[in-house]
């Protein structure tokens, strides 16, 4: 099964540590997804090949899944199944 990498435009909340929560995700459509829950972060790869990342497990809409930031070209992206 093949993923591509979709970059989102995700709204970030800051606290006064420097940390960073992200709270929603807007697909390129304005389609506006609220982040339930944040359940993890670590660094981990995606299905998409892309390097290491910062992943944040989070639950939208009741399910769980996977918000990759970039540090490098600071982005978010989520990973789409390819049919």
């Amino acid at each position: 099964m093949a993923y591509e990498k979709v970059y989102v435009e995700t709204v970030v909340k800051f606290n006064s540590y420097g940390g960073m929560r992200p709270i929603e995700i807007v697909w390129a459509d304005g389609k506006r997804y609220v982040i339930d829950r944040l359940i993890d972060v670590c660094r981990a790869p995606s299905k998409t090949g892309t390097l290491v990342a910062e992943r944040y497990t989070v639950r939208v809409c009741g399910e769980q899944k996977y918000l990759y930031f970039e540090k490098d070209n600071q982005r978010w992206f989520v990973e789409r199944r390819v049919f």
